[in-house]
């Protein structure tokens, strides 16, 4: 029981880590739809993705918990900043071909509910190092994904 709950959030970070998410969230979805007719797909999600690994990466080198805390607002302000493209992607059909819509909405829906789960799982039962590494190399796959998408618009 003591070992589970070492690898918890209690008290006050519980709460510095709610407000970060809140103010990522607060500020990143409006700024998110203020750039996605403003800026180009590719070089904005390969910016936002990038932004976000070195933020993971400097959260599994350094271990200093202020900077964990403002890189950890920093890679949740990059997805909040994704969600609006995640959003909009589902049902562009310019992009995926009306043929190919239906489908399209289906996997990304599909893995979009597959990354909650396996992040929350994450978050509560792995050792935050290793979390952190995991979501690293997922960001990691997803930069490549993105090199290999062509131009939305």
């Amino acid at each position: 029981n003591d070992k589970c709950s070492d690898h918890m959030v209690h008290g006050n970070d519980f709460l510095v880590l709610f407000a970060v998410t809140g103010a990522a969230n607060v500020i990143g979805r409006p700024i998110g739809f203020f750039l996605w007719n403003r800026v180009k797909y590719l070089p904005r999600e390969l910016t936002i993705s990038v932004a976000m690994a070195i933020s993971y990466a400097i959260i599994a080198i350094v271990d200093d918990i202020i900077v964990a805390e403002v890189l950890i607002a920093v890679a949740k302000f990059c997805y909040s900043l994704q969600a609006i493209e995640f959003s909009m992607l589902r049902f562009d059909y310019h992009f995926f071909g009306m043929a190919r819509l239906e489908l399209a909405v289906c996997i990304t829906s599909v893995t979009a509910i597959i990354g909650i789960i396996l992040g929350s799982s994450f978050a509560v039962f792995l050792p935050a190092n290793v979390a952190v590494l995991t979501t690293f190399a997922i960001v990691c796959v997803q930069i490549i994904v993105i090199c290999l998408m062509k131009e939305r618009f």
